[in-house]
């Protein structure tokens, strides 16, 4: 899966006192379709771009690592080595199951816990003011920092109190994890415009077999 972020939604995500804007991402899916998610979280922006069990993989390689930190967080020109990519792709994987242990009432197992905490050591991202007073990343931005950024966003919320706004899309053959933003905290689907949508549908079409079979 792909993604590019949506101007119209910001979601601030916090972070030992640094703000990593994370907004609503234009997503294809392996089957074509292109639908809007919204992650909640910088975490669940890198989870959505492969998953564990091999059913869609959007990090082929480190342009397309460098391709995410420009799209999600802003970076320009990430220089991403081999490794950084299988450190990239180890701490998705940690993120995918750290978030199922979670949203079953269990904590993330002991070596998931390592994986998040060795790439979090590294020093984050930091902002910095440019010449006409806007904000940017101070230089150079490592691919070792971008990772430890999202790797305490997820040690934040997988063990912060916004694990109990964690939550996997109810959707059919569907589980992708996101944080449930919303102020009713009702959310069920990954995005309206897939799951939601075919749901709705679902419901349409026996609500109209009933109708018919009376």
């Amino acid at each position: 899966m792909s993604g590019a972020p949506d101007s119209r939604h910001r979601d601030l995500t916090d972070y030992n006192g640094y703000v990593f804007e994370v907004g609503v991402l234009q997503v294809r899916h392996p089957d074509g379709q292109v639908f809007s998610f919204d992650p909640g979280s910088l975490s669940m922006a890198l989870a959505i771009t492969g998953t564990p069990n091999g059913l869609f993989e959007g990090l082929h390689n480190t342009t397309d690592l460098a391709t995410w930190a420009t799209t999600v967080l802003g970076v320009p020109e990430l220089a991403a080595s081999p490794g950084d990519l299988a450190r990239a792709r180890r701490l998705r994987s940690a993120i995918w199951r750290g978030t199922d242990a979670v949203v079953e009432g269990e904590p993330p197992s002991a070596a998931d816990q390592r994986v998040l905490n060795d790439a979090a050591r590294a020093a984050p991202m930091r902002r910095r003011f440019s010449a006409d007073g806007t904000l940017t990343w101070a230089q150079p931005v490592t691919a070792a920092a971008v990772l430890s950024a999202v790797a305490g966003d997820a040690i934040e919320l997988l063990g912060g109190p916004r694990a109990a706004r964690l939550k996997r899309c109810q959707g059919v053959n569907c589980s992708i994890p996101f944080v449930d933003t919303s102020r009713p905290g009702n959310r069920r689907w990954c995005s309206m415009d897939r799951c939601g949508n075919r749901a709705k549908a679902r419901t349409h079409y026996k609500q109209h077999r009933q109708e018919a079979s009376r």
